[in-house]
């Protein structure tokens, strides 16, 4: 067997804080490059120039055993340059994670996948996301079907609480958990960085059985500012049922003090 089959990198050490939770399954640098170019009197390319080089990558886990609040990461959160596997210019650089997005879908294991930005040599941990303390609902199964993982949504037919056996199924809910980077590169070199939060979405998709339409609301004890930003909407496939999509969104707010366990 080839040395490099299966050689997938935990970017983030989720595997090591989670054990066993989690188990990567695919990685990815995702290293860019920023060009220039220039044309002679005719309008052809004579020049090109590569500069500030970058990478920003992820990591794809497997969830190999239930999930709590307390499983979950802290964005922001800075991979020492020893530790991140992420080489620039043949020096080692930092990671910092920012964000993560979950899947669950009918039929498939649930995965996680964490995303980040290669930061400059010395740089350390600046803002960070407690998610823990904001979703503090989150309980993601094993099981391979779709999870209102973090607990949002309360679904009726009429005025009575909806079957998930008899009146609907869900087919997926997938979330993501984004936080923006910003990069101080003058003339193409990596000197400082800076990071802020987005907006967390949850995309739902369900099946519905009955002949009363169904009624989606926030449940009790969301984080704040909880917002259904897209209400459900109705498709009625040939050969198919009644499917019903919609979309929830957070605000992602962190802190610039660090938490003593990020």
């Amino acid at each position: 067997m080839s040395s490099t089959f299966n050689q997938a990198k935990d970017y983030f050490e989720l595997v090591a804080a989670q054990s066993p939770k989690l188990k990567v399954k695919s990685s990815n640098e995702n290293r860019s490059m920023q060009t220039a170019s220039g044309q002679n009197t005719h309008g052809d390319t004579v020049v090109v120039d590569g500069y500030g080089e970058t990478a920003a990558p992820s990591s794809e886990y497997e969830v190999i055993a239930d999930m709590a609040a307390a499983d979950l990461p802290v964005l922001g959160k800075v991979i020492a340059a020893a530790n991140s596997d992420i080489s620039i210019g043949g020096t080692a650089h930092p990671v910092a994670l920012g964000g993560i997005s979950i899947s669950t879908q009918t039929g498939s294991a649930p995965t996680l996948t964490a995303n980040g930005q290669a930061i400059h040599v010395g740089g350390t941990q600046k803002r960070w996301y407690d998610l823990k303390s904001i979703f503090t609902g989150f309980s993601l199964s094993t099981r391979h079907r779709a999870q209102d993982f973090l607990g949002l949504c309360v679904i009726k037919k009429g005025t009575n609480a909806a079957s998930p056996v008899e009146d609907y199924g869900l087919s997926s809910v997938n979330a993501t958990f984004p936080v923006e980077f910003t990069l101080a590169q003058p003339q193409g070199v990596l000197l400082n960085y800076d990071l802020h939060g987005g907006t967390v979405t949850v995309d739902y998709t369900m099946n519905w059985y009955a002949a009363t339409p169904p009624t989606v609301s926030l449940a009790a004890n969301v984080p704040a500012n909880t917002t259904i930003t897209n209400p459900e909407g109705r498709s009625d496939p040939e050969n198919g049922y009644t499917q019903y999509t919609w979309q929830v969104s957070i605000p992602l707010v962190g802190s610039d003090e660090a938490p003593s366990n990020s």
